[in-house]
């Protein structure tokens, strides 16, 4: 039985088995990632579309959680065949039982995993064990012989096989997958003007220049891509992981190893014949045994020889071996480290509850050392809690800026400048000077300030009117004629700010007075809008 890698050495006999793998099994992964990625970004659209009606929202939900079951089912093929691909076993021909325990385990564990991974990673100690979790479960997942029940208790099982490795491998896998979604990225935002260099072809996205980039679609999309092409790793990675572990207990890996042995065997006792070996003479027989022991194959007999350091290597080369070699110490410590933490609370644990049969309530409270250490650390927190609010105190606040310093014709004048209060302190001075035109921009911006504070908005420099009311409209689907009038309040801002049209003292007041009406109106209880 071999010992389980590390990390590093992990993640690369990952990158060797998708390299052995078969087409067939890379295509059921995208054939559940695919459906499921292109459902969510319609969704996404639909639901940032002002003009979708709930009904829409509420089938599209539906089909988005019936994809996410198709996704996880054929997810959990995919790594069912990694995994029969690791042990060299044939694939199990599928039954009824057999496709019902694969539907139902992964509709129960795709929509718990929705919530337990985002809980897991606020406490952070058990992310690493969620995650393990519910990778491994979806590697067991293809095996017939298992219910839910069951598929879960092994899961489990797994998941706590060297957990020292499972905090190493997230924060590197993690790490991977940024560095690939930033090249993606680049390459999808290079890729239109590099078709119109090379092709002549001249298309939507080769006429905006770079502004599709900065759109929320083009993220989304990237992220959809990214993950569809790297989690199939991942899941390599994961299957590896509980590969090793499930061959701690049962020597899945002697096994493996074995039964391609045997074919291997089989197949050469069906190549070879036997009279290759039977005309082979005596002497020159036990020479070739002689020259096959003393080959490099079978140094591992021999003691290790002290070997002096190669002459001729460059410094540069020295010096960075001797880094890794550092840096590969210094990891081993911190595993180490961490390993020791968790045993030490495990034996904690055990001595807090004694020796009492499973299922039984403990028999006596927590061991003095964990009171000791949990005082610790809420004292530490309470001492950062009061830190924090005396620098707080202490910060000098940034004077707001003075009214007189705010030009109402700037261009790149945006609410979040001042106050609600600042801007009509600023309209009524307009209004005394007969500007109505400027004091119809103030009670504007006073309006954006006001949704921005009650967070019905997100106030942002590159936002224009229009963003401004689709987000409103998102937001408070609920106020149909808070939208009402904010739609009103910019066709008739924009019509005397980048118009002709001339603002008079009335224009100005009935502006004020739908801001009003919309302040009221957004201001009302959900359930008293009918």
């Amino acid at each position: 039985m071999r010992v389980a890698p590390g990390a590093i050495p992990l993640l690369e006999e990952a990158v060797h088995l998708l390299r052995r793998t078969p087409r067939s099994t890379l295509v059921c992964h995208t054939i559940g990632s695919m459906p499921f990625a292109l459902a969510l970004l319609i969704f996404w659209n639909d639901v940032n579309n002002p003009h979708t009606t709930d009904a829409a929202v509420g089938r599209d939900s539906v089909i988005l959680a019936l994809l996410l079951v198709w996704m996880n089912c054929w997810r959990a093929i995919f790594a069912g065949r990694l995994r029969r691909q690791l042990s060299a076993t044939p694939d199990v021909p599928w039954t009824w039982r057999h496709l019902w325990n694969l539907v139902a385990g992964q509709a129960f564990l795709g929509a718990t995993k929705l919530v337990a991974l985002p809980l897991s990673l606020l406490t952070i100690f058990g992310f690493s064990w969620t995650v393990a979790f519910y990778r491994s479960a979806t590697a067991l997942a293809d095996r017939g012989d298992l219910d839910p029940t069951q598929l879960m208790a092994a899961a489990r099982r797994l998941a706590g096989f060297d957990r020292r490795q499972s905090w190493f491998l997230l924060p590197i896998i993690g790490f991977l997958w940024l560095i690939f979604t930033a090249n993606l990225a680049l390459a999808l935002a290079i890729l239109p003007q590099l078709i119109h260099t090379l092709t002549g072809y001249e298309s939507q996205f080769s006429r905006s220049g770079g502004y599709y980039i900065f759109t929320p679609l083009f993220f989304w999309a990237t992220l959809a891509i990214s993950w569809m092409i790297f989690d199939p790793f991942t899941q390599a990675v994961y299957c590896l992981h509980s590969f090793y572990g499930e061959s701690a207990s049962t020597g899945e890996d002697v096994r493996a190893g074995l039964r391609i042995l045997t074919t291997t065997a089989a197949l050469l006792l069906v190549l070879l014949p036997l009279h290759a070996f039977a005309n082979v003479p005596p002497p020159q027989l036990e020479q070739s045994v002689r020259q096959a022991m003393q080959s490099s194959e079978y140094d591992w007999r021999l003691p290790a020889r002290a070997e002096a350091a190669p002459q001729g290597v460059p410094w540069l080369i020295r010096v960075t071996d001797k880094l890794i070699d550092g840096l590969k110490s210094i990891f081993h410590a911190i595993g180490k480290a961490i390993g020791a933490f968790f045993e030490w609370l495990r034996k904690l644990l055990q001595i807090a509850g004694g020796q009492q049969r499973e299922g039984a309530l403990p028999v006596s409270g927590l061991h003095r050392s964990l009171y000791v250490l949990i005082a610790l650390v809420l004292l530490v927190a309470g001492l950062i809690a009061w830190r924090r609010r005396w620098f707080v105190r202490k910060r000098p606040q940034a004077p707001a800026p003075a009214l007189a310093a705010v030009r109402l014709d700037a261009e790149d004048l945006t609410a979040d400048r001042l106050p609600e209060d600042g801007w009509l302190e600023l309209a009524a001075r307009m209004i005394a000077e007969g500007n109505f035109r400027l004091a119809l921009r103030a009670y504007y911006l006073a309006n954006l300030a006001w949704l921005g504070r009650n967070q019905f908005i997100t106030i942002d420099t590159g936002k224009t009117n229009r963003e401004y009311e689709l987000e409103l409209r998102r937001r408070a689907r609920a106020f149909a004629d808070a939208r009402r009038e904010f739609a009103v309040n910019i066709v008739a801002f924009e019509r005397a700010w980048y118009g002709q049209h001339e603002v008079s003292a009335g224009d100005a007041a009935e502006f004020h007075q739908r801001t009003e009406s919309i302040k009221i109106a957004l201001a009302a209880p959900r359930g008293a809008v009918a």
